[in-house]
């Protein structure tokens, strides 16, 4: 039924009538909705869903960054929902969760890597910004077999066997390489589930909140413009 539906509207598209507009409304779309017995939440939240998503690599991959965007503000005081389920994690003695206004930002552990979280509501939107990047992976296969090869070639060195320590060490940092590789791809796949976790748990979140409580910073500047009048 789905792919019936999609090469319908890509049909409809397709149609040079004259003043036709491509595109469908949300009235359209609830209508739809009610037809196939699809729940009024269950739209609304997928309507929410629906943002843009944006997905850019570093240099060498070493860090990856995920941004998504939901239609809605999350109102400062349910920056909660973001928190929940998250393994702060710290750094420097630095909290890994610090609030200035309508934007949140903390340090996440993904199991493998750590992620920096940054969310902010205003404008009639609520933006997730979620970086990778590849420092633990790197201290927990890297630097271990770099510290190997190096005494490894040391000492067998001491015994006339330098070209032997050398073969093994350049092994040894293959290894670690590889397995930094792999820890990395795995660190970046899991911030992008992050990502898209937090997203829905946004979604799910402004679905349940009630229209007048989604209002935006522009609204609530005109509303006090409003009541102070001209001047």
């Amino acid at each position: 039924m789905a792919q019936i539906l999609r090469r319908a509207v890509e049909l409809t598209e397709d149609e040079v009538a004259k003043g036709y507009k491509p595109g469908i409304t949300e009235d359209e779309l609830e209508r739809i909705a009610n037809e196939v017995g699809v729940a009024p939440a269950a739209l609304k939240r997928a309507i929410l869903e629906a943002g843009d998503g944006k997905h850019t690599k570093g240099p060498l991959s070493l860090t990856e960054e995920f941004e998504r965007v939901v239609e809605g503000e999350l109102d400062p005081s349910q920056f909660d929902v973001i928190a929940e389920g998250i393994k702060p994690l710290s750094n420097a003695g630095q909290p890994h969760m610090s609030q200035v206004g309508r934007t949140l930002q903390l340090s996440a552990w993904t199991g493998v890597s750590q992620a920096r979280v940054t969310v902010t509501s205003r404008n009639g939107r609520t933006k997730l910004h979620v970086k990778s990047n590849a420092l633990f992976q790197g201290l927990m296969t890297l630097h271990p077999s770099f510290v190997a090869s190096i005494i490894t070639v040391a000492s067998l060195a001491e015994r006339g066997l330098g070209w032997l320590g050398a073969a093994i060490g350049v092994g040894v940092m293959s290894i670690g390489f590889a397995l930094f590789k792999k820890l990395t791809g795995v660190g970046h796949r899991k911030a992008e589930k992050l990502a898209d976790d937090l997203r829905e748990r946004i979604a799910e979140t402004l679905a349940h909140q009630p229209a007048t409580a989604q209002t935006s910073e522009v609204e609530e500047a005109q509303t006090v413009q409003q009541r102070l009048g001209p001047g």
